[in-house]
C-alpha cells in the first residue's frame, strides 16, 4: 500500500514544470532518445541522494539559510549558462544526424544530476515528503520513498518517449525556437532561484 502510494505521489510531480523538464525535453529533440534517457537516469540519481541527504541528518543544513542561498546561486548560475547555450542554438534538421561526444552518455547523465540537485526547490519536495512519512514504519518509509522515485522516473521517461515522437513532425525553425523558449525558461528559472533565497 504505502509503495502504491509512494507512486501516486511520484506520477503526481508531473505538474511541476521545473528547469529539468526543459532540460529533458532539449536533450532529447537535439540529440534523440538515448541521451534524454541519460539526463532521466541523472535525476533520478540526483533524487535518491537527495533521500538519503534528508533522511540521514542534513536536513538542518538544507534549511539553514545560507547554506540555501549559496546553493540556489550555483543553481542558478549553472541554468542562466545553459539558458544561454540554448538561446545560441542554431536551425537543427530532425532527419539531421547529430555528432555527439565520444563519452556523451556521462555528459548527459552529469547534466541531469546537477541541474536537478543544486535547485533547492527540489530539497524542499523531498524534506516534506521526509516530513510526511515520520509516523511510517522503517519498511513502509522504504516502500514509500521507492514508489515515489518510480513515479517520477516513469514520467520522466515518458517525457522522452513523447518528445521523441513529436521531433519527427516538428520542422526545423520550430525546433530553433522550441530550443530558444527552453534557453529563456532556464534562465529564468536560474535568476528566479538566486533572487528567491536572497531576498528570503
Amino acid at each position: 500500500m504505502s509503495f502504491l502510494e509512494g507512486y501516486l505521489v511520484g506520477l503526481g510531480m508531473i505538474i511541476f514544470i521545473g528547469p529539468v523538464f526543459f532540460l529533458l525535453l532539449s536533450s532529447t529533440l537535439k540529440c534523440g532518445f538515448t541521451p534524454g534517457l541519460m539526463v532521466a537516469l541523472g535525476i533520478i540519481c540526483s533524487d535518491i541522494v537527495c533521500v538519503l541527504i534528508c533522511n540521514y541528518g542534513l536536513v538542518p543544513f538544507i534549511n539553514y539559510s545560507d547554506s540555501n542561498f549559496w546553493i540556489a546561486l550555483v543553481g542558478g548560475i549553472l541554468l542562466i549558462g545553459l539558458g544561454i547555450k540554448y538561446l545560441q542554438a542554431k536551425k537543427i534538421d530532425p532527419e539531421k544526424k547529430v555528432e555527439l561526444p565520444h563519452h556523451y552518455h556521462i555528459a548527459f547523465f552529469t547534466k541531469g544530476f546537477f541541474v536537478n540537485f543544486v535547485n533547492p526547490f527540489v530539497f524542499m519536495v523531498w524534506i516534506g515528503l521526509v516530513k510526511f512519512t515520520e509516523r511510517k514504519t522503517g519498511l513502509d518509509s522504504t516502500l514509500f520513498f521507492s514508489g515515489t522515485l518510480l513515479g517520477i522516473f516513469t514520467t520522466d521517461f515518458l517525457k522522452v518517449a513523447l518528445a521523441k515522437r513529436i521531433k519527427d513532425f516538428i520542422k526545423p525553425n520550430i525546433l530553433q525556437l522550441i530550443f530558444r523558449i527552453c534557453g529563456v525558461v532556464l534562465i529564468v528559472f536560474g535568476l528566479r532561484m538566486i533572487l528567491y533565497f536572497y531576498f528570503k
